[in-house]
């Protein structure tokens, strides 16, 4: 690939994060507007992005290599949860271990990963990342609430099954019967996701920046802990995932998928838990802050080598 195509892609995703934190910042982007644009991202161009992953342009891959993908992005998605899990234990955390345990093991691959691997590798990569939808959710809504619950003693940690899905894992489901069963789809469908799935990266970075105004961006890097977090997620985690799953798979472009899904910060999910669970939802702000701006320089620095 040519490097510069890499540095004026993530050029691109910090102006547009720029645009947005600083429409915030000016009330021009309100927080309204910024809560209806979040649904809007995630439930309508994101699943579109998933849907085009394999009715734009079929991939030609068998049964045998899709499960391949899920089982490397799944272990990609649980790298990011060990580390943060034993992260917190080996460092003692006492105040805000949970949410800031989870800061370190949920990437943000929605809003961050599927544009950058949509920019940088195709509708392919879109696919792969796609797939890590299921275990991310899973294990979101099981061990990471049960984590939060459990440090508040609510309800013993119980964990609600309807809580994992959301519409872009259904919409990954749905590409998943397209793909294995090969059913045609409408033209008209086909025209809908491949004119929608362009948008994605530019809503998605305008989100990110208007959802992230909020937060001062001095006052999250005053936070010593958010240091810890952005080496965990942003520099332990991706390289720990490109060591171990270079052992297991040759798809270059499946392993810069997943070495991309674990170097993703931590994902605004961790806020809203935060908030619905009784935990510090300021520490969790000012950690997705700190860890989404330090991204858009560490996440090129790894694409360089994996490309």
């Amino acid at each position: 690939m040519d490097y510069s195509q890499l540095i004026n892609t993530m050029v691109v995703f910090v102006v547009l994060m720029t645009i947005g934190y600083v429409g915030a910042r000016k009330n021009v982007l309100t927080g309204e507007f910024t809560k209806g644009a979040n649904k809007l991202v995630l439930n309508v161009f994101l699943s579109a992005s998933v849907l085009n992953s394999v009715i734009g342009d079929q991939p030609d891959m068998s049964a045998a290599q899709l499960w391949h993908v899920m089982l490397l992005t799944s272990l990609a998605i649980v790298i990011c949860y060990i580390v943060g899990a034993v992260m917190a234990r080996l460092l003692r955390l006492k105040n805000d271990a949970a949410i800031t345990e989870l800061l370190m093991s949920v990437p943000n691959t929605m809003f961050v990963g599927l544009p950058i691997v949509q920019e940088l590798f195709g509708a392919t990569a879109v696919l792969y990342l796609a797939l890590s939808c299921i275990p991310f959710n899973v294990l979101l809504y099981s061990y990471g609430v049960w984590r939060l619950k459990s440090s508040k003693d609510e309800d013993g940690g119980r964990v609600r099954i309807k809580d994992m899905m959301s519409i872009p894992l259904i919409a990954t489901l749905i590409s998943l019967v397209i793909f294995f069963f090969r059913i045609p789809v409408p033209g008209v469908i086909v025209k809908l996701t491949t004119t929608m799935a362009p948008a994605t990266m530019p809503l998605s970075m305008l989100v990110i920046g208007a959802t992230l105004g909020r937060v001062h961006l001095l006052d999250a890097f005053r936070e010593k802990r958010v240091y810890l977090v952005c080496f965990f997620r942003l520099v332990v985690a991706p390289l720990l995932a490109w060591f171990l799953l270079g052992f297991i798979t040759t798809d270059a472009v499946l392993l810069a998928t997943c070495v991309i899904i674990a170097g993703c910060p931590s994902g605004i999910i961790c806020t809203v838990l935060a908030l619905q669970y009784g935990h510090n939802a300021e520490l969790s702000s000012k950690g997705v802050l700190a860890s989404t701006t330090l991204s858009m320089l560490v996440l090129p620095l790894i694409a360089s080598l994996l490309v």
